[in-house]
């Protein structure tokens, strides 16, 4: 009997402790507090921005070092590598975040080692200290098995050196198994076609959000909630092709050299005469995209209501005072809150 007695109570303890080593993990991989993107290649912080992260609590920074694509001629590297011109914050916890292509991720095996010592050359060089490694990943089905492999390969290979590995979460991704990372960052942004005329706002509309969000109560990671506060200009070839972003450099307000067509969508007036292939290539539409305090909110709102735990941190992409100033203090706290 006594023996029964202490083999249960052995079960017992064992699974209080599996339950509170769960939860330290739990708080352990987010400290209290918010946390911004800084997605651009130079760094070089205004006065708005420092008094940004201190008026707003900002406690982490995910610090894009680089993107790895596949280049024109088939080989897998770097591009856009950050330029440090003004020192990283010491009171916040910077994380190191890399962007992967979907092509360069189904060849991981040629970059995992080169990408970590990238990594830890620019942080040495730049004097940015960092406890996690954050990786961006547009991988889609038929690179999904090697983005998997990847992450359980480059998460062993952070482990001994004591360092995290976090993801981001495109809204499609929760459609698959989770990945290994300590924690993901769901990207509720850029959940739109932006290749297509007709959509309407490729940044942010509930409707795209909607059918993913029922996902989440199922999705066993931890998530942040990464929210926009960005706006830009989408441009079309005359055929409604895609040709790229410009951010906020049209002024619509010159009506002699745009016509709208609707709410947020313009025609731009020829000036001379073109041929088709100039044509093809030359800006005819634009489409301008922005985001307002509702829809972030209500994107929120409806995000944190299917998850089955609250958000680890709410995070703000990104940080940039051209785009942030056009909300005043408390509309930050309300996203924030």
């Amino acid at each position: 009997m006594k023996a029964k007695w202490l083999i249960c109570l052995s079960i017992v303890s064992l699974c209080l402790f599996a339950i509170l080593g769960c939860s330290d993990k739990k708080k352990e991989v987010v400290a209290k507090g918010n946390a911004v993107y800084y997605w651009r290649t130079t760094f070089r912080m205004n006065d708005y921005e420092r008094n940004f992260i201190k008026d707003h609590n900002i406690t982490k920074m995910y610090v894009r070092f680089f993107d790895v694509v596949e280049n024109w001629d088939g080989r897998i590297m770097p591009v856009g590598t950050m330029i440090f011109i003004d020192k990283v914050p010491q009171d916040i916890e910077i994380v190191p975040t890399v962007y992967i292509s979907s092509e360069a991720i189904a060849r991981y095996e040629e970059i995992k080692d080169k990408l970590l010592a990238r990594i830890e050359d620019m942080a040495s060089a730049n004097g940015v200290k960092y406890g996690e490694i954050q990786i961006d990943c547009d991988w889609t089905e038929s690179s999904a098995e090697k983005y998997f492999a990847f992450m359980k390969e480059f998460k062993a290979m952070l482990e001994p050196k004591g360092i995290g590995l976090s993801t981001t979460v495109r809204m499609f991704q929760l459609d698959y198994e989770v990945p290994v990372a300590d924690y993901g960052v769901l990207m509720c942004y850029n959940t739109g076609d932006i290749k297509k005329w007709e959509t309407d706002n490729s940044i942010l509309d509930i409707k795209d959000v909607k059918p993913y969000a029922k996902k989440l109560g199922g999705y066993d990671l931890p998530l942040s909630i990464a929210l926009p506060c960005f706006s830009w200009d989408v441009t079309f070839g005359v055929e409604k092709n895609l040709l790229g972003i410009e951010y906020d450099s049209y002024d619509f307000s010159d009506t002699k050299r745009f016509s709208k067509i609707s709410a947020n969508k313009y025609e731009i007036d020829k000036d001379q005469e073109r041929d088709s292939y100039y044509d093809y290539w030359t800006p005819c539409f634009v489409r301008h995209e922005e985001v307002s305090l509702k829809d972030i909110l209500d994107a929120k709102d409806m995000i944190v209501s299917e998850m089955s735990d609250a958000p680890l941190q709410i995070v703000l992409y990104q940080l940039d005072s051209v785009n942030l100033s056009k909300f005043s203090s408390d509309d930050v706290e309300k996203i924030y809150r």
